[in-house]
């Protein structure tokens, strides 16, 4: 039997309307009041907002609105397609708070244009409006109820504390949109051609010039991909990029002690197109010190919906949020972070943004304005130094002292052994050896570059297919590393080196193609470095690779992933593509495996940006193995994921096939023809004859190789006996007639 659902009939129940919403049931008040909040605080710049007979309102002075956008059924209708610095983003907000509405049982009363109505969502997802009598007041007023469900204003009341500062004057701008979502644009536009051009930046004088190669009056919708291409090229020429700083902020306020505002921009590329999105953004910080760490992050000025966790972890600041994460030493802190953007990439339906393309920004913000704080301690509070501090003041001196002034190449360890003396002498304790080398030293490297003539121990493995070869991975061999051509074209990343022997038995590196690589647990520098060199080099053929990772599905392993793909503090992102197979926590229930409860812990597991919040939950509390599958459950789970992005067997160009047999043939042929020629002349019986000659020659010389093999050696000590011996066998056959 096969059942069909209309998808606006989601919203209409409570238990799909999540799904639409994108946030979690507990959450549906706060996202109705924010979402009535953010549009009053558009429209007009302010608004106010309450409790009143057991409603929660909004009420604005713009100039009003129609009550049949409540309609849960009408297509997605919003201004929100043009990219804007506002709060809203996907013009969805009107739909779930009808929609919370008619699922808790409450009321909707919307009082615009002079009329009080009382919305009532209709069987078929209409809205029909019932008249309640004349409205005296100007704007709009809207009031909702939600049954037996508490209304939690939290949300409201962050976007209307901080709807100040600076905003945006200007229209959208051609540089922020792909070719693709140009071209969304216009087919989600019922107007003309001429009209919407208008709504550009600096465009709105050149509009009729610039629809003029299209019939009089023409539908935005008409225009093919083709149309919008060469119009989105041509408007790009008339206007200039957007300085970020136009986009709008906060701005400093008295009762944060710390603040620091940053630009940036970020690029989203185009698949179908040649038109890259170049998208500008301001990051605003504030920092004080606070008993509990605390932290709000909002976008254009109102707070996001996704998860934001913060916690201190021994003196270590740790925050994850929306697809970043920052760690950074100092006291408890509490924090707010803004972010002004006409776009950031969507998680979910429920406007969760994504603000891993500017996680860099974010952090430096947030550590800038935490220093800030710092310094307005008092002076017996910021004497001592940090660790970070020590170390930077003291790692030129260590770095010479490890390498002998840069004459040797020396360890990371050797580097930590060096510094310990001063961190001792100022702190009393010791240096933590993690700490040392993922922030400290990899901080420094990411701002100054590599520490020359340092390396990073093996710690990992890499398995060629065909050769059967196991290859420690660590800074030198990765340095000397070279791929040979045409032998692999995909490499699998494994959390566990325990797999290799089971992948290994059952020939699956050579059945692919693919490499397998290791660095037990999480991926080490040396490990990233060999996956951009593969990306970037492909072997010596220059074939493509393409690059898997698998882990099991616990909060530690999806970090795995996330840091293997993406930027950290030590290194920047890949500049490979990795593909994550798995396995996933919800893969993992659907299959059946064996689930087990983790130790519960007060402090918030770090989970990757990609988890939905959710299963995000589910990993503080549980996790599965990849060991909970048979191994014959592994071997068919790993090769249906490989097959799904399997791009064949390495088969190089026919040019290079037909080097490779032609040198076979030449060399099989030379070995056999030397065979041959010697065999005929008999080259065994002439060499031993020669040999006894040579002998009878050199006799006296072999009786003082007692006194010729130590004095060589004790002239070049870095000599084996035995070539001091070849070289006398040299000499010998010099002067021989042979």
């Amino acid at each position: 039997m096969l059942f069909e659902r209309e998808d606006w009939k989601l919203f209409r129940n409570i238990e799909t309307l999540p799904q639409k919403a994108g946030v979690p049931k507990y959450k549906l008040s706060l996202l109705v009041c924010k979402e009535l909040t953010d549009n009053a605080l558009d429209v007009c710049g302010e608004c106010e907002i309450g409790f009143e007979d057991g409603f929660f309102y909004v009420k604005d002075q713009g100039p009003g609105m129609d009550p049949g956008l409540f309609a849960i059924n009408r297509p997605l209708k919003s201004s929100k397609y043009l990219r804007l610095p506002t709060r809203g983003a996907l013009g969805n907000g009107l739909r779930v708070v009808s929609g919370a509405v008619e699922a808790t049982g409450g009321r909707l009363l919307v009082a615009t244009g002079g009329e009080n109505y009382r919305i009532h969502c209709q069987k078929d997802g209409s809205a029909l409006t019932e008249s309640l009598g004349p409205y005296g007041e100007r704007g709009t007023k809207i009031s909702f109820s939600l049954g037996q469900m508490e209304i939690d204003p939290a949300w409201a009341k962050l976007a209307l504390q901080y709807a100040r500062g600076q905003t945006y004057q200007g229209k959208t701008s051609p540089y922020w949109y792909t070719s693709e979502n140009f071209f969304e644009l216009f087919q989600a536009y019922s107007g003309p051609v001429r009209e919407l051009i208008a709504q550009f930046d600096g465009c709105s004088k050149k509009a009729g010039k610039l629809s003029r190669r299209y019939p009089y009056g023409a539908a935005a919708a008409s225009l093919t991909f083709a149309d919008t291409e060469a119009l989105l090229a041509e408007l790009r020429t008339l206007v200039t990029k957007t300085n970020p700083e136009r986009l709008g902020r906060i701005g400093e306020l008295e009762y944060w002690k710390g603040y620091y505002r940053s630009c940036g921009t970020f690029t989203v590329g185009s698949v179908r197109g040649v038109h890259e999105a170049e998208i500008p953004f301001v990051v605003e910080a504030y920092a004080d010190f606070a008993d509990e760490p605390q932290i709000t992050v909002l976008l254009n000025k109102s707070p996001v919906t996704g998860d934001v966790h913060i916690f201190r972890d021994k003196s270590e600041l740790k925050i994850f949020s929306c697809g970043f994460s920052h760690f950074l030493k100092a006291k408890p802190a509490r924090l707010l972070i803004n972010v002004m953007t006409p776009y950031v990439p969507i998680v979910t339906d429920g406007k969760e943004p994504d603000l891993g393309v500017m996680a860099e920004t974010i952090g430096a913000s947030i550590t800038k304005a935490v220093n800030k704080v710092k310094k307005t301690l008092p002076a017996a509070q910021a004497k001592m130094r940090s660790q970070k501090e020590i170390v930077a003041a003291c790692l030129e001196e260590a770095i010479a002292k490890a390498g002998g002034n840069g004459e040797y190449r020396f360890s990371l360890r050797q580097l930590y052994y060096a510094v310990r003396p001063y961190v001792i002498r100022e702190l009393g304790k010791e240096p933590d050896y993690a700490y040392f080398c993922k922030d400290l030293i990899g901080g420094y490297e990411a701002e100054h570059g590599d520490i020359p003539m340092m390396y990073r121990d093996d710690r990992g493995t890499l398995y060629h297919p065909h050769e059967g070869r196991d290859i420690p991975i660590g800074t030198i061999a990765v340095e000397n590393y070279r791929k040979p051509a045409w032998t692999f074209n995909k490499v699998l990343y494994i959390e566990k080196e325990g797999f290799f022997n089971v992948l290994k038995e059952k020939k699956l590196p050579e059945k692919y193609d693919m490499a397998l690589l290791t660095s037990k647990g999480y991926a080490s520098r040396a490990v990233k470095d060999l996956l951009d060199a593969l990306g970037e080099e492909g072997g010596e053929g220059g074939e493509e690779i393409t690059f898997f990772c698998i882990h099991d599905a616990d909060a530690y392993g999806t970090t795995i992933y996330d840091t293997l793909q993406n930027e950290t503090k030590a290194r920047p992102g890949r500049k490979v593509k990795i593909i994550n197979l798995g396995l996933e926590p919800e893969e993992a229930v659907l299959m059946g495996l064996e689930v087990e409860k983790v130790e519960v812990s007060s402090r918030q597991r770090g989970v990757a940006g990609y988890i939905s919040p959710a299963w995000k939950d589910w990993l503080q509390e549980y996790r599965v193995e990849l060991n909970a599958m048979s191994t014959p459950q592994f071997i068919a789970w790993l090769e249906e994921k490989i097959r799904s992005y399997d791009q064949g067997k390495v088969i190089p160009p026919e040019k290079v096939m037909t080097e490779y047999l032609d040198g076979k043939l030449l060399t099989e042929l030379k070995e056999r023809i030397a065979d041959r020629i010697l065999l005929e002349n008999n080259h065994e019986a002439q060499a031993a004859a020669a040999f006894r000659e040579v002998k009878q020659s050199f006799s006296d010389r072999q009786i003082r190789l007692t006194e010729i093999v130590p004095a060589e050696l004790a002239r070049q000590p870095v000599q084996l006996w035995r070539e001091v011996v070849a070289e006398v066998g040299g000499e010998v056959l010099r002067n021989c007639p042979f």
